[in-house]
């Protein structure tokens, strides 16, 4: 076409294609593969963009961002009852205006948190490429890649999952935030809803929490300090972690000469400074139950979704309860300071300590002196904690953790371990009961116990007896009943029970530490001998938890609770108590539980607590037993009806002797004593009934051993006039105990006499006629039934011993009944009486 022929137009080829001619690089093949590349590329990221990005974007679309300016409302508290108990916010906060927070905090805030804060649209680009680059030269995390608004966004709408998502999202919502509000209102619904550590949110909170003033009186300092534990509050706070605090406080006035927010002489002035936490007390409108309500919204919710509040929250409290269990720790504890010759702080004097430190505290902060104020004054007065528990689920009536939560939030009740004394002996009898041939009447030596064998206060000596609770306890040097031995608290004889059933060469059985804890005593004991008599610590609630077994029959409720159901501001229910978890379990066997509760309730009215009638103990069916540790240290008693659980705790934070002689039966049994009364009005208290199972035994008072017909003491009565009365009890034995040692105390010495007079009486003379013979017989042991004669029902008893004697009633009155009597005999002697005469019988001849 242009002249040139085939031969000519055909040019010798290369690699790079026929010599002379250069191809185009759009027309090379690495050319075509990076198109390829960048198209998959592009494709991708619009796939992806359409697939995760649009969804999210168009999801942050759908946020209400009037949220943003909710802050927590009050959540209400409800008793059992329904009826409103308290108004709380689950969370500290309390919100201030942007105006009452100084600059220099919010310069602080700014060079730490967010520098481009008022330049960047929420999502700071430059500043996330700074961070990664600052982070990776330090070595560690020193910024944050979140600018304050996505932090914001993520406070208010929970966006707390870790990942790439959760981050978009915080973006787009930011972005939608910075458009809805200016700087200064996003800053301050920023300030007001942030976390500062140990349950201080806001700013405010924080200023008061840390040092005991309004946020506009923050110092440079301190709002550097405050700055700095932002990003990991808990693990900053100057309270408890001062060196940590001081250091993010240094860098946050480093970061601040960086933005041009300070000078450097500025900053190394406010370096110098020490930090000085000076902590407000506690709201006054709050005490230990509701503080521990807060707490368990808190875990059951989590903090972030607690914040939010505007819940309902149903409590299991007895509002009348709790206020009786409070005042009767206030009073009867004031009365004890007032003893004559009482050495300790008293609550009264600390009100004045803590006055004068206030006043120095708040002159300190006033003058503006580098040196720290004085620190605050840590009551040491004689506390006391109380606790009530519904025996058939857990669920926690009343509770009081200390005298007064404004001075000590401390919760006694929950929180506190302390050596639980003799309270913890049941506990030895109850194992003791669950093995064989161990039961109450088992004998014990009350004599003498080398304390070498307990190590209590000491190694050598002789154990003393301070369980009685009595001034000059005194051995009885004789064997005593297991049932005695714990009514009247013998150390000794508790000591030789324990060798004999939890203790093997002087540690604790493995059995005997399953048991405790199954009971619901779940801190670990002492692996001692000392165990036996309670030197190791327990908690109140797990010791009411414990002492609801033997009111239960030998079960307890799974777990303790206060809240019983949670619903949000729209009625939904967020949290209700599972069914399943308000069952009892089986801690002990339920003869075991009787026979130890048995002796409990003998403890409370014959024994260490005998003295509860003083106190003012009404009449219905309780059972309980005191607990003192050695040196009148700790302070314990435990005790029940059929419906609830009550234990009270005496000491101090510090342990100290109280007082000689400070038995738990005067400092804590009129305590319980006043709120077990009181639990009964709105709590029936029912009669315990011993187990189906068991076998019903009359036992002897005297010797402890089985009854026989001759079982009778002599009582005077009131008029003067000696009675027979009937000495004996009923135990529940295990079936298949073996116990068939008789009365050898009571052998019928004395009868004949009872005989005569009962002759004299009937016949109007006193002449016996007896075998001559008779004393031939009386080294002969008597026959008794040992095993039942019937076989399946007995609807009659008549297996059981024909009383011989005159019946009375319990208090040794006679029982009125129609006796024969002469003309001359009862009444008024002007009224007609109606005779009856009666023929003496015969006279028997005995012809020998």
């Amino acid at each position: 076409m242009f002249g040139l022929d085939d031969e000519n137009s055909s040019q010798p080829s290369s690699w790079r294609g026929p010599s002379g001619f250069k191809v185009p690089f759009y027309r090379r093949a690495w050319f075509s593969a990076l198109v390829a590349l960048v198209l998959l590329i592009l494709v991708s990221i619009l796939g992806g963009y359409a697939i995760i990005v649009t969804p999210l974007r168009a999801k942050a679309e759908t946020y209400d961002m009037d949220e943003v300016r909710k802050l927590e409302a009050a959540s209400i508290i409800y008793d059992r009852n329904g009826d409103e108990l308290s108004r709380i916010y689950v969370l500290n906060r309390t919100p201030v205006k942007i105006g009452d927070i100084p600059q220099h905090f919010i310069d602080a805030l700014t060079s730490q948190e967010d520098s481009r804060f008022f330049q960047h649209n929420g999502v700071d680009y430059i500043g996330l490429f700074r961070a990664v680059y600052l982070n990776l030269k330090a070595g560690e995390v020193t910024q944050g890649a979140s600018t304050i608004t996505q932090q914001l966004a993520r406070q208010t709408y929970g966006l707390m999952e870790r990942s790439y998502k959760r981050k978009l999202m915080e973006a787009f919502v930011a972005q939608r935030i910075e458009k809805k509000y200016s700087k200064t209102e996003i800053l301050e619904l920023y300030l007001n809803r942030i976390f500062f550590g140990k349950n201080f949110y806001g700013i405010q909170a924080a200023a008061q929490g840390y040092f005991g003033k309004d946020a506009k009186e923050l110092t440079l300092p301190e709002a550097a300090t405050l700055a700095g534990l932002i990003k990991s509050p808990n693990n900053i706070e100057p309270i408890r972690h001062r060196e940590r605090a001081k250091k993010e406080r240094d860098y946050v006035l480093d970061r601040m000469v960086i933005e041009k927010r300070l000078t450097r002489e500025e900053a190394e002035l406010a370096k110098m400074k020490p930090v000085v936490t000076v902590p407000q007390t506690s709201d006054p409108r709050l005490s230990h139950a509701f503080e521990s309500v807060r707490e368990e919204v808190a875990a059951l919710l989590g903090e972030e979704r607690a914040s939010v509040g505007g819940f309902k929250i149903y409590t299991s409290i007895d509002r009348e309860l709790q206020q009786k269990a409070e005042e009767s720790v206030k009073a009867r504890l004031a009365e004890v300071e007032k003893r004559p010759g009482y050495e300790h702080q008293t609550y009264d004097q600390f009100r004045l300590i803590f006055k004068d430190w206030r006043a120095q505290a708040a002159a300190a902060v006033k003058s503006g002196q580098d040196t720290p104020p004085p620190a605050r004054p840590k009551p040491e007065y004689l506390q006391g904690a109380a606790l009530v528990i519904d025996n058939r689920d857990g669920s926690i009536l009343a509770m009081v953790g200390g005298r007064d939560f404004v001075d000590s939030q401390y919760n006694r009740a929950t929180d506190s371990s302390r050596p639980v004394g003799t309270a913890f002996i049941p506990f030895i009898y109850a194992y003791g009961f669950t093995l064989p041939n161990i039961y109450p009447m088992v004998q014990l030596a009350d004599e003498p116990l080398g304390n070498d064998r307990v190590m209590i206060g000491g190694f050598t000596g002789i154990l003393g007896e301070y369980g009685m609770e009595v001034s000059n306890p005194k051995w009885s040097r004789q064997k005593i009943s297991a049932r005695e031995a714990l009514v009247n608290s013998h150390n000794s004889a508790t000591v030789r029970m324990g060798e004999m059933v939890a203790l093997e060469r002087g540690l604790l059985r493995q059995g005997f530490k399953d048991f405790v804890k199954s009971a619901g005593i779940s801190s670990p004991l002492r692996d001692a001998a000392s165990t036996c008599l309670g030197a190791s610590e327990a908690k109140l609630d797990e010791m009411c938890l414990a002492y609801s077994c033997f009111a239960n029959g030998g079960t307890r409720p799974a777990k303790l609770h206060l809240i019983q159901r949670i619903t949000d501001a729209f009625d939904k229910t967020v949290f209700q108590q599972d069914e399943a978890s308000l069952q009892p379990v089986r801690a002990m066997d339920e003869v075991a539980a009787w026979q130890a509760h048995s002796c409990l309730d003998d403890a409370l009215h014959r024994g260490t607590g005998a003295v509860s009638r003083e106190y003012g103990l009404g009449e219905f069916p309780a059972a309980g037993k005191t607990g003192t540790h050695h040196e009148y240290k700790d302070l314990w008693f435990m005790g029940y009806t059929s419906a609830v659980t009550c234990g009270v705790w005496v000491g101090f934070d510090k342990q100290k002797t109280i007082f000689p002689e400070a038995f738990s039966n005067k400092l804590a049994l009129p305590i319980w004593t006043d709120i077990i009364n009181a639990s009964t009005k709105g709590h029936t208290a029912q009669d315990f009934s011993p187990p189906e199972s068991a076998e019903r035994v009359e036992i002897c008072r005297s010797s402890g051993q089985r009854a026989t017909d001759f079982c009778y003491e002599k009582i005077t009565g009131a008029d003067g006039k000696e009675r027979s009365v009937r000495s004996t009890y009923f135990e529940y034995l295990r079936p298949g105990t073996v116990f068939n040692a008789f009365c050898s105390v009571h052998t019928g010495e004395g009868l004949p006499a009872d005989i005569a007079s009962f002759h004299q009486g009937m016949t109007q003379s006193g002449e016996v006629v007896l075998p001559a013979d008779l004393y031939r017989f009386s080294h002969i042991e008597p026959v008794r039934v040992r095993d039942p004669i019937i076989v399946g029902v007995d609807p009659y008893n008549s297996e059981q011993p024909v009383i011989r004697a005159r019946p009375v009633n319990d208090d040794g009155s006679p029982i009125r009944r129609a006796v024969p009597v002469g003309p001359d005999e009862g009444g008024d002697p002007s009224a007609e009486q109606p005779v009856i005469r009666l023929q003496p019988p015969p006279r028997l001849k005995i012809e020998l």
